[in-house]
């Protein structure tokens, strides 16, 4: 135990002495938050992003992007095809947010991986939403990246097999790409993401918050959340800082058990958790008239699900090996994460499908419980269930992690 509360506080003390990491951990998400709420208002009114796309490939590519703005991206987004000569005009009468250009041969380009160019023309009399339309296409271009390099031979080996003169590819090419897929998929469940988690959920609770809380409240656990997310990255890639500086050697040859010194990492963790969580939920008492009483139940869920997801990207380190790769993996999960799981767009705003696969995420459960305590009536059986849920993978998360540490990770020092 004593050895615990050394490594908890020599962790402390190097964590206070970053301060401008903790401005990060802190700045980034409320920075997000005002901008999201700055775009979208204080009521529940949604502006929307108007955008022109002009798909001078008639690709694929430009029939996901203007499917875009039906269903329930439509909430956000509103794209018109339009040609490119008719888009640059319009945007020159500023009548739209964004005008996006789709060059010829963009198709080929993405199954050859080969170099092409999106044209990107924004408004500069609007400031929100052309930025929310770069961001967007930002995430599109690394989500076509990553899809290349997981799937781009079956992808390439499909396309390239439709024969001359047909529009319907032959039922063995489609089968193939299919066993491809399913195999690529496997293999990243097992590398990369993390445990499936299950909860059951009562019909209406997404909604459990009156109806009559505007989107900036809505907000305000889900920013708090991305902060939590934010320092269980940080304080999970202090394990290659510790590597290369080497006390992390120091520390797994001592005559005590690797799960202690990852315990005092945890425990300084619970500590920084705990201390951003009540500073957040002091902006929320008066932002969202919350009671008093509900704070102290919060404040114990949220140090609580921030110190599981310490676990989580803790045991995604050692995945990789090196610390630019483990960057890489924990950006992987940890931006879907905040996407899917409330952090960015709050449940109630975003489609059925995704909300109800974003409340099976650890932050996403983290959210939804967080909400219930602080805004609307708590269901006891959802919350003994998200604890189980959240609880029971970090202890075993942890409990690899300390046979890791030991192990391959601290051998290659």
């Amino acid at each position: 135990m004593r050895f615990l509360m050394t490594s908890a506080a020599k962790d402390l003390r190097r964590r206070l002495a970053d301060w401008p990491g903790l401005v990060l951990w802190l700045g980034i998400p409320l920075f997000i938050g005002t901008l999201m709420t700055l775009a979208f208002g204080g009521d529940n009114a949604t502006p929307k992003a108007h955008v022109l796309l002009a798909d001078e490939d008639a690709s694929l590519v430009g029939g996901f992007l203007g499917g875009a703005s039906s269903g329930g991206g439509g909430d956000y987004v509103d794209i018109e095809r339009v040609s490119t000569e008719e888009g640059r005009r319009r945007m020159d009468e500023g009548e739209a947010s964004a005008l996006v250009i789709l060059p010829q041969g963009l198709t080929d380009a993405m199954l050859n991986d080969t170099p092409a160019t999106i044209t990107l023309v924004t408004n500069p009399a609007q400031r929100i939403l052309p930025e929310i339309v770069r961001v967007g296409l930002d995430m599109f271009v690394e989500a076509v990246f990553y899809l290349q390099r997981i799937l781009g031979e079956p992808l390439r080996a499909f396309f390239g097999s439709r024969p001359q003169g047909q529009d319907v590819f032959a039922d063995a090419s489609v089968a193939t790409l299919a066993t491809s897929i399913n195999q690529q998929l496997r293999l990243l469940e097992s590398i990369v993401l993390p445990p499936v988690l299950s909860l059951e959920t009562a019909s209406g609770e997404s909604r459990s918050a009156p109806g009559g809380i505007d989107f900036a409240t809505l907000l305000l656990p889900s920013v708090l959340f991305m902060s939590l997310l934010f320092i269980g990255r940080g304080f999970s890639d202090d394990l290659w800082v510790e590597r290369r500086q080497g006390t992390l050697r120091r520390a797994v040859i001592a005559p005590h058990d690797a799960a202690w010194f990852l315990g005092g990492k945890l425990a300084a963790g619970a500590i920084f958790m705990a201390a951003v969580s009540l500073a957040g939920l002091l902006i929320t008492i008066p932002a969202a008239s919350v009671p008093l009483w509900r704070v102290p139940g919060a404040l114990v869920w949220c140090t609580f699900s921030g110190t599981a997801l310490i676990s989580l990207f803790l045991v995604l380190q050692f995945l990789a090996s090196t610390a630019r790769g483990a960057n890489i993996v924990t950006t992987m999960v940890l931006f879907p994460m905040m996407m899917i799981g409330g952090s960015f767009f709050p449940f109630e705003m975003m489609p059925g499908w995704m909300a109800a696969i974003g409340r099976l995420t650890p932050n996403g459960q983290g959210v939804t419980q967080l909400k219930a305590l602080l805004l609307g009536p708590v269901d006891v059986t959802s919350l003994t269930a998200a604890t189980a849920a959240i609880g029971l993978p970090a202890v075993a998360l942890f409990f690899i992690s300390a046979r890791l540490v030991r192990g391959r990770f601290a051998a290659g020092v």
